[in-house]
């Protein structure tokens, strides 16, 4: 999303808004769908304006509004829109980019979406093929996040100039428990959207290269399996390990998220077969290592050269590892 992000600042230019109000393109065009629970309508009507902040007249507002239907101007303000929603009249998408911020936000407009009239942060990719003072051509659609409506758009537009923007209120992304205590998993891969990262196996991966515990242990408790591999064949306990020589105290807590979601800790890494105990003793921290032997690892594990963590402990002039290596049991 940020390099998105970047092209639209590029793009955008500092006196870009102004008082008139373009009439609707005959060029303007919309391909794509919405679809809520298994059934979906098509995208028909497609509406560009540039609008400024109601806070502060310097910052300006982004927003591309898709319907299956035609939107009078008097219309488009969130109240009616949710009116129009709320009794079918309209099945809208509303994506809210706020210039010169990493800040893009989906407001869907449906009777079947309890989350009607609500903004939602990182719900969306963007890809902008053009954007002058006078037109934009993107393509967005929705991350699998959780939610059971998904949305797909391919837009041509003129942009409208001029006006406040009307904010929805942003949906408050917490988790919360479902009935019987147990954590909802809707809930859960909506905070970790609220994060910027999707349930898929390649974002938990990046959370765990981006040094994210909670968003590790979000992803677990969602369903992700601990014992992921990556396109490299890389298991995540032993993927979170190459990362402590970039910060060892926060890749220790990532490697204790996946070690308290029974990561297994007998898994190798393919490139130089060492057990995520073994491959730990050079950069990692003394609360990974020691996370790691209490999660039960072999002490007697050897890497492809043959040799053991306390060995390497010694090699790399560790003592406080070696110290903890011996302490468990670990032999010369």
């Amino acid at each position: 999303m940020t390099a998105q992000i970047l092209s639209l600042r590029t793009l955008l230019c500092a006196g870009f808004l102004a008082a008139a109000v373009l009439p609707a393109n005959a060029q303007d065009s919309v391909i794509g769908t919405f679809t809520v629970a298994g059934k979906t309508t098509k995208f028909s009507n497609v509406y560009a304006t540039l609008e400024a902040s109601p806070t502060n007249s310097s910052e300006k507002y982004l927003i591309l509004l898709v319907s299956d239907v035609a939107i009078a101007p008097a219309d488009r303000a969130p109240a009616r829109l949710t009116n129009l929603a709320s009794t079918g009249a309209i099945h809208a998408l509303k994506l809210r980019w706020k210039y010169g911020f990493d800040s893009v936000a989906v407001i869907p407009y449906h009777s079947g979406v309890q989350e009607t009239g609500y903004a939602m942060a990182s719900m969306s990719t963007v890809n902008l093929s053009s954007l002058s003072e006078d037109r934009v051509s993107a393509e967005f659609k929705s991350k699998m996040l959780g939610q059971t409506w998904f949305f797909n758009a391919l837009i041509k537009a003129a942009i409208a100039k001029g006006g406040t923007a009307m904010l929805e209120p942003d949906l408050d992304a917490t988790v919360t428990p479902a009935a019987g205590g147990k954590t909802d998993p809707t809930s859960l891969k909506r905070a970790l959207g609220g994060m910027g990262y999707e349930f898929t196996p390649d974002a938990f991966f990046q959370a765990i290269g981006d040094h994210k515990a909670e968003a590790v242990k979000l992803f677990i408790q969602a369903g992700m399996s601990p014992n992921q591999k990556n396109e490299q064949n890389r298991y995540a306990l032993n993927h979170a390990v190459v990362f402590c020589a970039q910060s060892p105290g926060e890749a220790a807590d990532v490697i204790q998220a996946l070690l308290a979601g029974k990561a297994d800790v007998k898994t190798k890494d393919p490139d130089n077969g060492t057990t995520a105990l073994v491959g730990s003793v050079q950069s990692c921290n003394l609360a990974a290592v020691e996370a790691l032997i209490k999660a039960g690892s072999d002490l007697t594990a050897k890497s492809n050269g043959g040799t053991t963590a306390l060995q390497l402990a010694n090699i790399f002039q560790r003592p406080e590892l070696a110290a903890a290596l011996k302490k468990a049991g670990a032999k010369q």
